[in-house]
């Protein structure tokens, strides 16, 4: 049995090299190892790559649970196959991969811990009663944002909403307020839950968000006495939601705060830098950014100190989970890019790309991949990117910033074209 799990959707990286080769049936090549395709000016051939180059050892040890050895590389992206009881999964993406792993993991986990008498008396005492009175109102955020383009409520701090109404209309303010102070007991439990088992609380997998809420009901109101603190940290990977360039203060936040108390923040930061307020109501309603994301992205925003209308405008055109996934790694290069080059001056858009410059007129081209090799279409966009300069006087530069990692060959040809490049890491990979 196998389940696909790539979008239908073209992503943004398709802006950065349209057309690239598909992944083709070859023996297994180690990154810095491709093939050259003759006869066509010597480019690269996508084809398999060691998936062990990009995911921990961790995720290749295990016997239920673990990730093939071999990835399949499109010239930019690689595709994985990871294998859960026996079921095939096949993902697009490093972190997307290392996210199924810890969401496949903490299902275990949950699974595990829903099958003991224990919860089942816990469910029973002190939770459902509760969470029951209160599911007129509860709002699972996965299920918020399928709603957004119908105008429903997408975040949990609606809950506010409703309880002002309700007591203003019924005085019902005594019932009312019991029923969301289960409701707050059972969301606080889930938001440690993830945190502890490493994975996102607005995930949109369903299955994991049903175990979530079904053992965060039974720790409400302590019927589930489960030490959190005794769970391993991360799940079988061990990776969890670790990123780099993350302060440790926003991933607090994070986790701690509520969706509404973090729209709030984030709608408070991004005025703080001169955003236009629909672009900014735009961001924080779209479907495809989480909270956690939306977060991520303006700590990135505030980071980098530019008016980001701009990014706003191009990241609201994000299509699928990949495109928001995509324009969350690009505020963070640009962030870092902020801390390691000169200060930024503004945002620009070169062809569909969304690119800064520089206080020495560098344009800087954030872009987010896994593995990228030259073939025909990375050639074509980096000779379009080498024509500004000269013909654009505000362009005496350019760098790439990547998180991916670049072959030998494709390093050899931005060095002909005098293009520097900057490969970090967002991942922390054990």
């Amino acid at each position: 049995m196998k389940i696909f799990l790539r979008s239908a959707s073209l992503t943004m990286l398709t802006i950065w090299a349209v057309g690239g080769a598909q992944a083709q049936n070859r023996s297994p090549a180690p990154p810095a190892a491709q093939n050259v395709l003759p006869g066509q000016q010597d480019f690269e051939v996508p084809g398999p790559v060691d998936a062990q180059a990009f995911l921990p050892k961790s995720a290749f040890a295990g016997r239920i649970l673990f990730v093939e050895k071999v990835a399949q590389n499109n010239g930019l992206q690689n595709t994985y196959r990871i294998i859960s009881h026996a079921v095939a999964y096949e993902v697009t993406g490093t972190e997307a991969a290392l996210q199924l792993l810890q969401e496949l993991s903490a299902i275990d986990q949950l699974r595990r811990i829903s099958s003991t008498q224990a919860f089942t008396r816990g469910l029973t005492q002190s939770a459902q009663e509760k969470y029951e009175s209160a599911k007129e109102i509860v709002r699972d955020p996965v299920a918020a944002v399928k709603r957004v383009p119908q105008g429903a409520a997408r975040f949990f701090g609606k809950v506010k909403d409703f309880l002002s109404q309700d007591e203003e209309d019924t005085g019902s303010q005594a019932s009312t307020g019991e029923a969301i102070k289960g409701v707050l007991g059972v969301e606080k439990a889930k938001r440690e839950l993830a945190v502890r088992l490493g994975v996102d609380v607005y995930s949109r997998n369903q299955v994991l968000q049903q175990e979530l809420d079904r053992v965060a009901s039974a720790m409400a109101g302590g019927g589930l006495a489960l030490n959190i603190g005794t769970m391993p940290i991360g799940g079988a990977v061990g990776m969890g939601l670790t990123v780099v360039g993350v302060d440790q203060t926003v991933q607090s936040l994070i986790n701690t705060s509520s969706p509404d108390d973090l729209r709030k923040w984030n709608e408070r930061k991004l005025s703080a830098l001169g955003a236009d307020p629909d672009l900014i109501r735009q961001f924080l309603n779209h479907p495809w950014y989480s909270p956690r994301q939306e977060t991520i992205i303006t700590a990135a925003l505030e980071k980098v100190q530019v008016k980001p209308d701009l990014f706003l405008e191009t990241a609201n055109k994000a299509l699928t989970d990949q495109d928001a996934r995509y324009f969350q790694h690009v505020a963070q290069l640009l962030a870092l890019c902020a801390g390691r080059a000169a200060p930024l001056k503004s945002y620009r858009v070169e062809e569909g790309l969304l690119c800064a410059v520089d206080g020495n007129s560098v344009l800087l081209v954030p872009v987010s991949f896994d593995y990228g090799i030259w073939t025909e279409a990375v050639s074509q966009r980096v000779a379009a990117l080498t024509g500004l300069i000269g013909s654009d006087q505000g362009i005496k530069g350019i760098e790439i910033w990547t998180d991916g990692i670049i072959s030998e060959r494709a390093k050899e040809e931005l060095g002909k074209r005098s293009i520097s490049y900057e490969c970090v890491s967002l991942l922390k990979r054990g």
